[in-house]
């Protein structure tokens, strides 16, 4: 654990739980799942950027920031490849099979590359909130998320990161409201008699 001094976490705990939550039950509401998705992230970069400016240490704040970004970045491409490749069927280009073909491979390779890249980061952002708490869930939500990641490709994956959103909701809840350590008094001096 990051020795600093006492520091009260408490609303930030209750933030980044509830951000865990909206964003796990977004992915199952209908309609308006992605705004509560999107709430629920917001919640945990706050939750995550007070903690970070409470303890001194910005890990866990840019960590997850950079996996954020690196996924709406990576979503963004993929988009841009697919509406290209359907802006020009219109436009009277016609793919052949195997440049279909090929193209569905890219697109597949990329959505990969994005789950990984981004787990990456959050897999750090994690791993900084269990040095920085001792909060052994936020451990095992990192190893899920990267082994979700990984296997992602396989489908069993999406399970994975399922198990992983579920870790961080406990790891919130479990973790202390108040971090760092009392600093120790410094030993009185002995009097010296003459």
């Amino acid at each position: 654990m990051v020795s600093v001094a006492v520091v009260n976490v408490s609303s930030e705990k209750n933030m980044g739980m509830w951000g865990a939550i909206l964003s796990l039950i977004g992915g199952f509401i209908p309609y308006i799942g992605s705004v509560v998705s999107l709430i629920g992230f917001i919640l945990i970069l706050l939750a995550l950027k007070g903690i970070s400016d409470a303890v001194g240490d910005e890990r866990p704040f840019k960590n997850y920031l950079y996996g954020v970004i690196f996924a709406i970045g990576g979503l963004i491409v993929i988009l841009a490849l697919l509406f290209g490749t359907f802006a020009l069927v219109p436009a009277g280009w016609h793919l052949s099979e195997s440049a279909g073909i090929g193209l569905a491979i890219l697109l597949f390779i990329l959505f990969v590359a994005l789950i990984i890249g981004a787990a990456y980061f959050q897999k750090r952002a994690w791993l900084a909130m269990y040095e920085i708490t001792d909060t052994k869930e936020f451990k095992d939500a990192a190893t899920w998320v990267w082994w979700g990641a990984l296997t992602a490709i396989i489908l069993v994956g999406f399970l994975l990161l399922l198990i992983a959103r579920v870790f961080v909701i406990i790891a919130f809840n479990k973790m202390p409201a108040e971090l760092g350590e009392e600093p120790e008094p410094a030993p009185a001096e002995e009097e010296v008699i003459w």
